[in-house]
C-alpha cells in the first residue's frame, strides 16, 4: 500500500481524517500525509505527516477512501454503492451530501436525514404570516 493511496486514519480530536500513504517501512507501520481540517474558514488545508502502526487498525489495514480513476472522492445517495463500506466512507459520504444540500442519504431501505438547521423561505414565511 503505497504510491500515493487514498485512505483514512484514526484521529484522537476528528475520529477520521483523509490521508495518502507515502511509504511503508515494514509490515505493521506506514507514514502518510494527513489532511487536516480548516482551522478558520479560508479553505485552506494543512498537511502533516505521520507514522501509523497498523496494529491499531481492523485486519492491520487502513479503511481504503472511495475515489474514482482521476483521484475524486466518489459521493453516493445510496451508500451501498460505495466501493469500500467502513465507518470512516459513511461519515465522509455524509459529510459530502450535507455541505451539497443534499440532507437524505440511503443506505440500501434505510434513509438517514441529516438536519441541516438551516432556516428555509418557507420557514421565515411561515413566521411571518403567523405573526402578522
Amino acid at each position: 500500500m503505497s504510491g500515493q493511496t487514498g485512505v483514512y486514519v484514526k484521529d484522537e480530536q476528528y475520529g477520521w481524517l483523509p490521508a495518502k500513504v507515502l511509504s511503508s517501512e515494514d509490515a505493521t507501520t506506514v507514514t502518510v500525509e494527513v489532511t487536516m481540517p480548516c482551522k478558520h474558514y479560508d479553505g485552506r488545508h494543512s498537511k502533516e505527516e505521520r507514522k501509523i502502526d497498523l496494529k491499531d487498525y481492523d485486519d492491520g489495514t487502513l479503511p481504503m477512501q472511495n475515489v474514482d480513476e482521476s483521484g475524486n472522492i466518489i459521493v453516493v445517495p445510496d451508500m451501498c454503492d460505495l466501493p469500500s463500506l467502513h465507518e470512516a466512507a459513511i461519515l465522509y459520504n455524509l459529510k459530502s451530501r450535507h455541505e451539497s444540500s443534499s440532507p437524505y442519504t440511503r443506505v440500501g431501505d434505510i434513509v438517514i436525514a441529516m438536519n441541516p438547521f438551516e432556516v428555509s423561505s418557507f420557514a421565515v414565511l411561515w413566521m411571518m404570516v403567523s405573526i402578522a
